[in-house]
């Protein structure tokens, strides 16, 4: 396939693809140009593809633990001696299964927590194409330095307008042949009013992120499960028992 001029057939066609891969297992899509990307980051951050290349921020939902992660377990986790993360190995399964799928149209797949060594600097920073899709609003800490000198010590947090806090981004799926489409930049929602609810939400997260409480700033549609909980408040080196649970729990 020529890797220039594709229609908007193609994107349409990538577009059907994705949703139909994507919605059954609780991850969802969200288009954006290089370039958008390009213009919010520093220089040693930019993606390295055509401005006019159409990327996807890749998101995962609440639904995505029972309907993605247990499932992969339960099929390709048994006996599994690797030391790697089995979400990120479940996000590779998928992410993987989506690039041979469509690899006529030049797929590339950035996955969130890869980084450049040994440097150790990630590869995308997800927050920022999150927020150039209009798949979720990227609070920076930016909100708190007029009244603190902290700002450059915190961690901005994105916030999606149906799940709050409860969900995840996962990485960015790059089309580098599907450059000639136009596509119309769509803005993240603020859901946080005012300042001083801007700058709880920032001070919740990078100090009191293990009561979740920041991930309720804003009423949502659905949070984890009680499953999905107790995971990820376990640390990595005390989840071994608990995905053998999960591999045998019966529906």
């Amino acid at each position: 396939m020529s890797s220039l001029n594709l229609s908007e057939d193609h994107f349409d066609y990538i577009c059907d693809q994705l949703k139909t891969h994507l919605s059954g297992i609780g991850l969802e899509h969200y288009p954006f140009k290089i370039g958008w990307y390009n213009q919010m980051v520093s220089p040693k951050f930019r993606l390295p593809f055509d401005d006019n290349c159409i990327a996807f921020v890749i998101i995962s939902t609440p639904d995505m633990f029972e309907l993605a992660f247990i499932p992969y377990l339960r099929n390709y986790w048994l006996d599994n001696k690797s030391c790697s993360d089995p979400i990120d190995e479940c996000m590779k399964y998928h992410f993987n299964l989506l690039k041979e799928k469509l690899s006529a149209f030049s797929v590339e797949v950035i996955h969130d927590f890869e980084l450049f060594m040994p440097n150790r600097r990630p590869r995308v920073l997800v927050q920022t194409a999150a927020h150039v899709s209009g798949a979720a609003f990227y609070y920076k800490p930016d909100f708190i330095s007029d009244s603190t000198d902290i700002s450059h010590k915190l961690l901005g947090v994105c916030i999606h307008p149906l799940f709050g806090g409860w969900f995840a981004i996962r990485g960015v799926i790059v089309f580098k042949s599907l450059n000639n489409v136009s596509l119309k930049a769509r803005q993240p929602i603020d859901v946080i009013p005012g300042i001083d609810s801007k700058k709880r939400l920032l001070l919740n997260f990078n100090y009191h992120w293990k009561d979740w409480s920041y991930r309720d700033v804003i009423p949502v549609l659905k949070k984890y499960s009680d499953l999905q909980i107790k995971y990820f408040s376990l640390k990595p080196c005390e989840r071994k028992e608990f995905i053998n649970y999960l591999i045998h729990l019966k529906n």
